[in-house]
């Protein structure tokens, strides 16, 4: 994700660094995931933002993060060495902002999420999925939804439910990500978008896998898929796969009662992942270049875990002693949210009292040179300050700089100089930056002498 809202991601992520280590000497090590093993590296230079993958008995399908070029809007096919071999167009405009691929129960029909909605920019008040034969024969159609009271979410995982029907999964900063899901059935095409409502939350259990986003990058949910035989779904996050087991087909139950086995991964900034076609291992690929331009671009194989998130609290499956913990580790995520709130007002108050110094040390008086010649314009005694903020009418036994220029002698980015000049400054030359008499600089920004 390259974008602002990406930006806002990546800015959360590198504070909770800054944060978490001022206690880098009490906190236990954070787990590193096991090397997986890489299949192919994807090198068309279309293939720059991967959000969604989806693995084939053939080779993949993979879809940008939202872009403005026209030819990487496209569902891309590819064999097993991360070649293009097809791409397939969409209807109409195309979509606004994809983030992942996942497959219908029958395996017959893939979906497009284009659900993106980053904070920092003009929220969607609606989103979209699009839908084709997995084959690709058919350019995708389009279905809009609505969240509840229009309210906006960010999100980038989506499953499809033993209904056919499509599964939402929030992307949040902290706390719980939310599952949203259509009221009734989808509509093609450019239509009135169908409502949905919220359906569950889910609560990711803690770890402590190093990754680029810190603390963040653990329960950012960045994609979704289910197994071919349905009986387990994975969500990821920038740091870890956490599988659910799925009863009856109840996907929202698993991943709202569940306890996950939980995978580290070692992609460098992953949104995406898919099953491989029996089942038996995930595959990851990353949004390349957004934190290290010489990132590649690996599609990677993981065994999945056979364990939870406590065999990654230390060695051995045991968890961290209490007097290993460093003090940012008994935080809740809701507590981290509320520090950060108060670092940037910390942040605030420190600019404005900087402010505030500098206009208080800008109004005291010069002090007075009586060394100086008696012609010359400010050698006069006392300074009568005039008004108490320093810029307005008073009696002045010395002219005074007009701001951005004006009628008074010796503007501070122009206005006329003192008959004579003065010492520091060119003759005539008027303001600290020289300039006409609109007080501001007219030439290329050359002081005119200067204190």
């Amino acid at each position: 994700m390259r974008r602002a809202v990406s930006s806002v991601t990546v800015a959360l992520g590198l504070l909770g660094a800054t944060v978490a280590s001022t206690g880098v000497a009490l906190a236990a090590p954070a787990t590193s995931a096991p090397a997986p093993k890489k299949r192919c590296t994807v090198t068309d230079p279309r293939l720059d933002e991967l959000s969604g993958l989806v693995t084939t008995k053939t080779g993949y399908i993979v879809v940008n993060d939202s872009s403005l070029q026209d030819n990487r809007k496209r569902v891309f096919y590819l064999d097993t060495k991360c070649r293009v071999t097809k791409e397939v167009r969409y209807s109409g405009a195309g979509p606004f902002d994809t983030e992942d691929l996942a497959v219908s129960p029958d395996r017959k029909t893939l979906w497009i999420a284009d659900i993106g909605d980053n904070p920092g920019k003009d929220r969607r008040p609606r989103i979209a999925v699009w839908s084709m034969p997995i084959g690709g024969g058919k350019e995708p159609v389009l279905h809009r939804m609505s969240y509840p009271e229009q309210k906006p979410h960010d999100a980038e995982a989506l499953l499809i439910g033993a209904d056919g029907l499509p599964l939402v999964i929030t992307k949040v900063p902290s706390g719980k990500a939310e599952i949203y899901t259509p009221t009734g059935k989808l509509r093609t095409g450019d239509t009135d978008p169908v409502p949905m409502k919220k359906v569950g939350e889910i609560s990711l259990p803690e770890t402590t896998t190093d990754n680029p986003m810190n603390i963040f990058g653990r329960v950012a949910i960045t994609g979704a898929t289910r197994s071919p035989d349905g009986a387990k779904v994975v969500l990821r996050t920038y740091a870890d796969a956490f599988e659910y087991d799925v009863t009856g087909g109840d996907i929202v139950a698993a991943l709202t009662t569940g306890k996950p086995r939980v995978t580290p991964l070692a992609d460098p900034f992953g949104e995406a992942i898919s099953y491989t076609s029996d089942g038996k291992t995930f595959l990851t690929v990353s949004d390349g270049g957004t934190l290290n331009d010489d990132d590649p671009i690996d599609i990677l194989a993981y065994t999945p875990s056979t364990t939870g998130a406590e065999a990654l609290a230390g060695a051995d499956g045991a968890k961290k002693p209490v007097t290993e913990k460093s003090w940012y580790d008994s935080l809740s995520l809701n507590q981290i949210t509320y520090l950060i709130g108060a670092i940037g007002v910390l942040g605030a108050l420190l600019v404005g009292a900087g402010i505030v110094g500098i206009l208080r040390s800008r109004r005291r008086p010069a002090p007075v040179d009586d060394s100086r010649d008696g012609d010359d314009p400010f050698s006069s005694g006392a300074i009568d300050r005039g008004s108490e903020d320093g810029f307005g009418p008073g009696d002045r036994d010395v002219p005074r700089g007009g701001v951005y220029g004006g009628a008074p002698a010796a503007g501070v980015y122009g206005g006329p100089a003192p008959a004579g000049g003065a010492p520091g400054r060119a003759p005539g030359g008027g303001g600290v930056y020289g300039g006409g008499p609109g007080g501001r600089p007219d030439g290329p920004g050359v002081p005119a002498g200067g204190r």
